[in-house]
């Protein structure tokens, strides 16, 4: 699955989010869910396509995304590490789009716009950071240590022109999931 998909389900409503699995990546009739969730088809019907919309609208436009591979993406990825690295604010404004947007997950935490998204980041730079670039779901992300500890990992959403999104996925677990081992076998270069 895109992780504009996986964002978007953070957006749904529960009976929403339930009949899109049900129906979209189970396969599952309508009727058949309807009888799982003790809905009527109908309902099944309209919370698919009320979900689908909700999903259309926060997934990125396919031109406005680049590829990891990118050398554009590329650098705006060892820019986002690098702010983060030096607390600089300044140079995190510079990489994010006017209408970017950086959610926090599992919060809930979400803001949308270029100020926003700095007043939101601003309160947690504070020069104890460390990242490694990385890869997630064919998108660029930085694993995340905050002072020494495993953190998470940020995924960015790349356009041409700056970083349209940054989703955080607060989990320390998942650094060590994303982490790369060394050529030794040993740990991963970004591990304290």
């Amino acid at each position: 699955m895109r992780l504009a998909f996986v964002a978007g389900l953070q957006l749904l409503p529960a009976r929403q989010r339930a009949v899109l699995l049900l129906r979209d990546v189970l396969a599952f009739p309508a009727a058949e869910v309807a009888t799982m969730l003790d809905i009527s088809v109908a309902a099944v019907k309209s919370a698919l396509q009320r979900a689908r919309a909700t999903i259309a609208e926060a997934a990125p436009a396919p031109d406005r995304i680049t590829e990891p591979a990118d050398p554009r993406t590329r650098e705006l990825l060892e820019a986002y590490m690098a702010a983060w690295e030096h607390a600089d604010p300044a140079a995190f404004a510079r990489v994010l789009r006017a209408d970017a947007v950086l959610s926090m997950v599992p919060s809930g935490v979400r803001a949308d716009g270029n100020t926003a998204c700095l007043a939101l980041a601003a309160t947690a730079m504070d020069g104890g950071w460390r990242m490694e670039a990385a890869g997630a779901n064919g998108q660029p992300a930085a694993l995340a240590w905050w002072h020494g500890e495993p953190y998470g990992v940020a995924v960015l959403t790349v356009a041409a022109d700056g970083i349209a999104a940054v989703t955080v996925f607060a989990d320390a677990a998942l650094v060590d999931r994303f982490a790369r081992p060394a050529a030794t076998g040993g740990p991963g270069p970004g591990r304290p």
